[in-house]
């Protein structure tokens, strides 16, 4: 040997003893990556557990039959075995190349201990641990949801294997719909408010000439004909979206008393559906039923996709345009405000019901952001990390354009609540003196038109959309199924009771906080002058001239159903082809479970688990 290849061969042995002794020595972590077969993917170990191969991080390429071994220099230091499918290629057993086109940047996961294959399933066990199962509960969780499969055989080759052949369904299905290269992996979801389906793609005479652009993009994409809420007023609808828990008495009044935690009274499963649900206890309003927060232990989709490493954001318009009223920018809600106040928190109540404008100096801005459209700020498992809350839960105006530059900086999941005006809360969207929104915004569909006109654009025009991006357009509830106001007197209270219908679809159910029918009071006793200012001045003067003898007024509502009402819903994507209409019946519930769908989520949430309850399919993805 030759003096120069001598010491080019101690530099090679003394690299290999810097980076963990010789590599005959340094642990092996085997495997094979199925689908079929996976070749050429990247597998690594995860050493910073980001659910990607960084580089500096031991990998190794797999061969034709998916097979793969790393050096494992770091001693154990990893959680998960990732294979990053970017550049693969899918053989079928006789090594030929089946054509699959994966999506860039998809990937499997293995948990540590399981890693002897690394596959659709294995991914999804990976997401278990991650939210805090065990290695074996979550593998008896997948065998029981993949048709009773023993657990000791959920890491086998479920292509050589008969018996397993609920593996294998369910992995050619995850490869179609959560990594191939025709997957949606950016959800946009833009949530209006208070609008029937015939007020907003119908012909209702007064909103008709309102929202010409939001009618063209229902025949840019898929119109959603039937697609429900889940109940009255606001707050509930987006409980159900991110969770799938229905109503409490304080949620669906949007939490109008004292802003206050849940009671976790334990476990419900619904008897229709075997749905597992929180019951709430009485909370500290002495609501039986009652209270606004969730305990950490209710998980969202937002705790999911963290499990499986997609990322998420919530953008609020407005929130933090006037901190007296928000507190902050990011991760607003009222405990929160009460305590940058100086104020006790334990008297929180919702101080963003209403929207505020802005000072004729412009010192103070307009702000009509709206807690009750914020779902994020009403679960313990986010915002009792406050750092990690103020990450997610952003000012819209202030961060979306931005983080929508590029791939990787846009978010799996971007939830979009505009403010009161934008998303037609406030306002009849006719702009007649005294009808419009407190920015002198029309406000109605007039705004929601000019807010999708805005946004839609630079949606569509972002690279994530581009390549795998899916919008949604719904609406909270619908408003115009209310039969008005129903006045009696009560001793010398007018009570004033807002007539819903409620209707639904999907069999929904209302769960174990509430009743139906049920009467639910927002406004108790207040001054009857007070009403002219809630009710206008002609309609309050009608009731008083009727009911002479009040001195004081009540607002409330009446449920009868337990839905939200017709809506509609308009979808658009790369994956949708223009002008497809669906009348399968869909709702928030549906939403979420699609959703799930999407990312490859092993569990539903709350009602999202109901059988029978469908999810977005091939009635919408139609190219």
């Amino acid at each position: 040997m030759s003096a120069r290849a001598l010491l080019a061969s101690i530099g090679v042995a003394a690299g290999l003893s810097a980076c963990g002794g010789d590599v005959s020595t340094v642990p092996q972590v085997s495997g094979q990556v199925l689908g079929s077969y996976i070749q050429n993917a990247k597998v690594c170990l995860d050493l910073n557990d980001n659910g990607k191969c960084d580089s500096g991080e031991p990998y190794a390429a797999t061969d034709a039959k998916g097979k793969f071994s790393i050096g494992d220099a770091s001693n154990g230091g990893w959680k998960n075995v990732v294979a990053d499918l970017t550049n693969a290629q899918e053989n079928d057993a006789n090594g030929k190349n089946m054509g699959t086109q994966f999506g860039s940047g998809t990937f499997f996961r293995a948990p540590k201990g399981a890693t002897g294959t690394v596959s659709a399933i294995t991914t999804q066990l990976a997401q278990l641990v991650a939210g805090g199962a065990t290695l074996d509960n979550a593998k008896s969780t997948l065998a029981a949801k993949y048709g009773s499969v023993p657990a000791d055989k959920l890491l086998g080759d479920f292509n050589s294997d008969s018996s397993l052949a609920s593996l294998k369904t369910a992995s050619d299905n995850y490869i179609k719909t959560v990594v191939g290269a025709k997957a949606v992996r950016h959800v946009f979801v833009i949530t209006m408010e208070n609008k029937d389906y015939e007020e907003s793609f119908g012909t209702t005479a007064a909103t008709s000439g309102q929202d010409p652009y939001l009618k063209s993009l229902a025949k840019q994409g898929a119109m959603l004909t039937n697609y429900y809420g889940t109940g009255h007023v606001s707050l509930d609808n987006y409980i159900s979206m991110m969770s799938g828990q229905p109503s409490t008495v304080d949620t669906e009044t949007d939490c109008f008393a004292l802003w206050s935690d849940i009671v976790d009274a334990g476990d419900y499963t619904d008897p229709v559906n075997g749905a597992k649900l929180l019951k709430a206890g009485t909370d500290a309003n002495g609501h039986a039923g009652g209270g606004c927060v969730y305990p950490a232990r209710v998980k969202t989709l937002a705790n999911q996709l963290d499990n499986a490493k997609f990322a998420w954001k919530g953008y609020m318009g407005d929130m933090g345009n006037d901190l007296n009223r928000d507190g902050t920018k990011t991760c607003s809600f009222p405990t929160r405000t009460a305590k940058l106040a100086g104020t006790d928190p334990a008297k929180a109540v919702d101080g963003t019901q209403s929207a505020s404008a802005g000072s004729a100096s412009g010192d103070v801005i307009a702000d009509a952001y709206a807690t009750r459209h914020n779902p994020f700020v009403y679960f313990h498992s986010i915002i009792d990390d406050i750092e990690y809350c103020d990450q997610h839960v952003v000012n819209l105006d202030a961060n979306l354009e931005n983080d929508l530059k590029s791939i990787d900086t846009t978010p799996n999941l971007v939830f979009i609540t505009p403010n009161l005006c934008d998303d037609g809360h406030d306002g009849d969207g006719t702009g007649a003196a005294g009808k419009g929104c407190k920015s002198g915004a029309p406000g109605g569909l007039t705004s929601i038109d000019a807010f999708l006109k805005k946004w839609i654009p630079i949606i569509q025009a972002s690279p994530a959309y581009q390549r795998d991006g899916l919008i949604v357009i719904n609406f909270d509830e619908s408003n115009a199924s209310s039969g008005g106001y129903s006045p009696s007197l009560n001793g010398t209270t007018l009570q004033l009771m807002i007539n819903l219908t409620g209707a639904s679809t999907a069999n929904q159910q209302s769960g174990p906080n509430v009743t139906r029918p049920e009467d639910e009071f927002l406004m108790a006793n207040y001054p009857i002058s007070a009403a002219a200012g809630l009710l206008g001045s002609a309609s309050a003067s009608a009731l008083t001239a009727a009911f002479p003898t009040a001195t004081t007024f009540s607002l409330g509502m009446h449920y009868n159903g337990v839905g939200g009402d017709r809506t509609g819903a308009v979808l658009l994507s790369p994956f949708i082809k223009a002008g497809t209409t669906t009348a399968t019946g869909y709702n928030h519930y549906s939403l979420l479970k699609s959703l799930e769908n999407v990312f490859g989520i092993p569990q539903y949430l709350g009602y999202a688990n109901d059988a029978n309850l469908t999810a977005f399919g091939s009635d919408i993805f139609t190219q």
